[in-house]
């Protein structure tokens, strides 16, 4: 996963674009992802159609599209 990749989400289908390189979450990050505080995931930002920033696990999305 790289930054310019299309992905949608498992739950919601939504989509949108990978804007950051997947990196470690942070212990700041635990309430946007619902996870116990200490827990660390593989995390990438996505823009949203309706332009909203939003942080996924790349346990829960998928590539539609490469960026090239």
């Amino acid at each position: 996963m790289k930054v310019g990749d299309l992905v949608t989400d498992d739950f919601y289908e939504d989509i949108g674009i990978v804007i950051s390189t997947p990196r470690l979450s942070a212990d700041c990050d635990s309430a946007a992802l619902g996870v116990m505080s200490g827990d660390i995931y593989c995390v990438v930002d996505v823009l949203c159609p309706d332009g909203t920033l939003r942080l996924f696990t790349t346990d829960e999305i998928k590539v539609i599209s490469e960026g090239r």
